[in-house]
């Protein structure tokens, strides 16, 4: 697990119980898509008036139609024998559920083969 935390300025209005969950179910399923040794990177940096979290790994990466997908209630991109990973399909859409009652935007990368980053941006507090 790789830390690059950046930010000048973290403060942020957030449901410190729920915030964690996120950071957890994000990092979970960077270990649990992930066929080698995986390769957590969390960054935490400002841009303009927001504090950005992302968390970025060397899974097996999300083809581009089934991205926008993954934050829907119950959906699991098809992986065929890839994969042993049992869940229902809530964890992601948690993720967005709560970013949307903190209003936090929340953005999606990923390349097949090379893995996935999902940032969070939240306004800065002064």
């Amino acid at each position: 697990m790789h830390l690059d935390l950046d930010a000048a300025n973290t403060r942020i209005k957030a449901d410190r119980l729920h915030l964690t969950n996120i950071l957890h179910n994000l990092v979970d399923n960077g270990v649990k898509y992930t066929k080698g040794a995986p390769e957590i990177h969390i960054r935490l940096h400002n841009e303009d008036r927001k504090v950005v979290l992302s968390v970025q790994d060397n899974g097996i990466g999300i083809a581009k139609e089934h991205q926008k997908h993954v934050f829907d209630k119950f959906y699991r991109v098809p992986t065929g024998n890839v994969h042993n990973v049992k869940g229902f399909g809530l964890g992601l859409f948690y993720v967005k559920t709560i970013c949307r009652e903190h209003r936090w935007k929340l953005s999606l990368a990923s390349e097949p083969g090379k893995g996935t980053t999902v940032s969070i941006q939240m306004p800065a507090l002064p």
